[in-house]
């Protein structure tokens, strides 16, 4: 099969599937196998006619059309043999669909490790363990990005129902699925209750793709509320029970019994405001009438192990003698965090600069614990400051495009210039 074929039908498959395949010897055999059996029906036996230009051009179109065709033999071949399809590599699938709306961006498709594919979503064949159904609702684990501070996990949602329409947040026009769960990580045995935010968007109207973070943090202070002394691992097992399921409808019915106008609730006084606000039913996913919900038992077992080579930590251990400094930092191919030290007696806040003296900037969210995003910055050499919160918000309100390096330093109560490339 010629070279340039081949890169055609690598382009037809990114542009019909958004996705790319890795070097597989199965597909190629079968792509091979099809481009083989389509050409010798085309091939033009009269070599020593004159070529004419609109001959020239009529077998650009055959050509073409047969590369088509041998991509959909193989695709054919695929979906009737699930188990060969298993073999085929493709990477950051629901990753990479979800990338311009996900506020982590787009996560490193070289660290992004295939759990279970599309068709094993689409019950073509079955992973135990990663896809669980109940009520009609499939819940499927499709890929992980794990580095030294987060688990990045991919998750589809089908429903057999339509799913309501759900709102969109204004910014990107990301949606979400909230997800109340429990969680038992294999080397801290126990149960524990959670909440995660799935973030994502809805592809139809019986499928939402997302991806769920779950922050090192976040599970290390689960352990010290748990009395467990122990460090996290490269390799683990999280059992993941999902109990319920919840999103915001778009366009909520507010029912009769809590319809009032803007002027009725003007002239309320402000305990009648609040009395009327606490008679409207809520749950743990916010205003029930404003939410679309589930119960149900997904219960899922995911293996954990970190796949981003460019994980690091670099020992900083600077401290002034009030106590107040920096221990560590860590870094993965798309986030940084830093771990201080700070006394229990005062607030401090802790803003880090790249070598452009450009200020990285947290992603506070559900799922964001301490990540500072360094896509975009150069982090050769970062100035990490601590400031008195109140200082450092009360200027950064001042400053609506962003409160400046050079302003920051001028409060700072301590500050270490860390190099972390040589």
């Amino acid at each position: 099969m010629q070279k340039n074929a081949v890169n055609v039908l690598d382009k037809l498959y990114y542009d019909v599937l958004g996705t790319e395949l890795e070097d597989s010897d199965i597909i190629d055999t079968k792509m091979k196998e099809a481009y083989e059996i389509i050409r010798k029906k085309n091939i033009v036996a009269d070599t020593a006619a004159p070529v004419k230009k609109n001959t020239v051009w009529k077998k650009v179109f055959i050509t073409l059309g047969s590369m088509a065709a041998v991509l959909c033999l193989t695709f054919i071949f695929c979906v009737m043999n699930p188990v060969m399809a298993r073999e085929i590599p493709i990477l950051g699938n629901i990753f990479m669909r979800i990338a311009d709306v996900y506020q982590f961006g787009k996560l490193p498709e070289e660290s992004t490790v295939e759990l279970s594919s599309e068709e094993s979503a689409a019950g073509l064949f079955s992973e135990e363990g990663l896809v669980y159904t109940d009520g009609g609702i499939t819940i499927s684990i499709t890929e992980e990005y794990v580095s030294n501070q987060a688990v990045y996990i991919g998750v589809k949602v089908e429903n057999v129902q339509v799913f309501p329409e759900m709102v969109a947040t204004i910014e990107d026009g990301q949606q979400f699925i909230k997800a109340r769960t429990l969680e038992d990580y294999s080397f801290a045995p126990g149960e524990r209750r959670s909440r995660r935010y799935i973030e994502g968007r809805f592809v139809d109207e019986h499928t939402f793709l997302g991806a769920v973070r779950i922050d090192y943090d976040d599970i290390r202070r689960y352990m010290e509320e748990s009395g467990i002394d122990t460090d996290i691992p490269e390799t683990f097992t999280i059992e993941l029970e999902i109990v319920e399921i919840a999103s915001t409808l778009k366009d909520p019915e507010i029912p009769k019994e809590f319809k009032i106008s803007d002027e009725e609730y003007e002239q309320m006084t402000e305990e009648q405001q609040v009395e009327y606000l606490d008679s409207i039913p809520k749950a743990w996913y916010g205003i029930e009438y404003e939410s679309w919900h589930q119960e149900g038992t997904w219960h899922l077992t995911i293996p954990i192990s970190q796949t981003d080579e460019n994980s690091r930590i670099i020992e900083v251990e600077q401290y002034e003698s009030d106590g107040i400094g920096v221990e560590s930092i860590e870094l993965s191919s798309m986030e940084m965090s830093v771990t201080t030290v700070i006394p229990e007696n005062i607030s401090l806040y802790t803003a880090v600069f790249d070598a452009d003296g450009k200020e990285i900037e947290y992603k506070n969210g559900s799922n964001a614990g301490s990540a500072l995003l360094i896509e975009g910055h150069d982090i050769s050499t970062v100035s990490v400051y601590m400031c008195d919160l109140s200082e450092y918000f009360e200027l950064a309100e001042e400053h609506d495009k962003g409160i400046s390096q050079e302003i920051v330093e001028g409060i700072a109560q301590f500050k270490v210039v860390v190099r972390l490339e040589e």
